[in-house]
């Protein structure tokens, strides 16, 4: 008896790995990078916190270090271990950093705690990436911590 294996169509047609040269083929909705080239897509993210984080100011870099949002950040990601933004979208993707929404500054001037977990969202490093850019490019002078 002649037995067949289905296997499922893909929602989106596959795309080249970005790796130039590379021709094996990913899924669009991952990182770009095939499996032997998943390295690289860690280096970018990498890089780019390495950026941001040398735009902190001293006190930014003490109050993210600090034992108190340290343990709050643990404690939010254990309430809320996925991305909230990709959840929204359908996605599910592990919570790598816990964002704050408002933003500290206002928090702060608004005689808010940043450690109150209603003002915290757990996202994935690419959508926390993205809203980085996305503050930094409409208020690049904004300081926090004043």
């Amino acid at each position: 008896m002649l037995r067949l294996r289905l296997t499922p169509m893909p929602n989106h047609p596959l795309i080249p790995c970005r790796k130039q040269g590379c021709s094996n083929l990913v899924p669009q909705d991952g990182t770009g990078y095939c499996p032997a080239h998943t390295h690289i897509a860690k280096e970018i993210v990498r890089d780019n916190f390495s950026t941001l984080d040398r735009k902190k100011t001293p006190e930014q870099k003490a109050f993210y270090s600090s034992k108190r949002w340290v343990e709050t950040s643990q404690k939010h990601r254990r309430f809320e271990p996925l991305c909230r933004r990709c959840k929204a979208n359908g996605r599910i993707v592990p919570a790598q950093m816990v964002h704050h929404n408002p933003p500290v500054e206002v928090l702060l001037r608004e005689g808010k705690s940043p450690y109150d977990h209603r003002y915290l969202e757990s996202l994935c490093n690419d959508c926390h990436l993205g809203e980085l850019r996305k503050k930094r490019k409409n208020h690049p002078a904004d300081t926090p911590f004043q």
